[in-house]
């Protein structure tokens, strides 16, 4: 399950987030607009290492989720 949110922040760049729930589990992404590109490092650096639950299928959804939100706001 995903969450999308958009935060209310005083600034020009309002921050984003995803959060991921996976069983137990639970990891929030949050970036502002501009910084897609690290946030996907990120993301890709999670699902690549072997120490986690969060696997190359919870990254592509978070990506989406991501897409959507950046679409929404452009």
């Amino acid at each position: 399950m995903t969450e999308n949110q958009s935060m209310k922040n005083t600034t020009d760049k309002a921050p984003h987030r995803v959060v991921l729930v996976k069983g137990e589990n639970q990891w929030r992404f949050e970036w502002e607009a501009g910084q897609e590109l690290e946030a996907v490092e990120a993301i890709t650096a999670i699902a690549k290492s072997n120490e986690n639950d969060f696997d190359w299928f919870d990254a592509a959804m978070v990506c989406h989720e991501m897409s959507k939100i950046t679409a929404k706001a452009a």
